[in-house]
């Protein structure tokens, strides 16, 4: 048989310790609020600090880390860069896909050969949870919204990050009939 994928490469340490450079894992996570018949998506703003895409909206995202489920990553993200705790959120979620992702990505050619798990909630609330960087890396973000969803097609965004927020919307509409112009 002939395959078309490339080996992982293994690199040894300073300290002669083996790593294997291979794909990483990522983690998005897309929450819809409901406030006063207004939805509203969790949106951050990339800072000075992070390596790419600088000045670029994308949804709360990251790299899971050792000893982490794909939930576990997607709450620590939230938390880290929007200060929002979505294990609150997801008390009163009437849709959630934290315990099953929604969606997973795994083609090579998008987002940087990373497989990626999406994850998310949909909720309606009285008001909106407050949003903070004070849990960033230096810099990490520069804004932090509760973007009006009409709003959405004002923003430039990373990642393909647009698309992803209209590939939930229509997951929403297809298993929750939430429907959203």
């Amino acid at each position: 048989m002939k395959f078309k994928n490339r080996r992982n490469e293994c690199v040894t340490t300073t300290e002669g310790r083996e790593i294997w450079v291979s794909r990483s894992v990522a983690v998005v996570v897309c929450i819809v609020l409901e406030c006063e018949g207004q939805p509203y998506i969790l949106v951050n703003q990339r800072g000075t600090g992070v390596p790419d895409c600088q000045g670029y909206w994308n949804l709360p995202c990251g790299y899971l880390d050792y000893d982490e489920t794909t939930t576990e990553a997607a709450v620590r993200e939230v938390w880290e860069e929007c200060g929002v705790n979505s294990l609150e959120l997801l008390q009163g979620a009437d849709w959630e896909f934290f315990s099953q992702p929604w969606d997973i990505s795994s083609v090579p050619t998008d987002n940087r050969q990373n497989v990626t798990i999406h994850h998310g909630l949909h909720a309606q609330v009285a008001t909106l949870p407050a949003v903070s960087n004070a849990n960033n890396e230096p810099n990490e973000t520069a804004d932090i919204r509760w973007l009006p969803l009409a709003q959405a097609d004002t923003l430039e965004f990373a990642f393909q990050h647009r698309e992803r927020i209209a590939k939930y919307l229509s997951h929403l509409a297809r298993v929750a009939g939430i429907h959203y112009a």
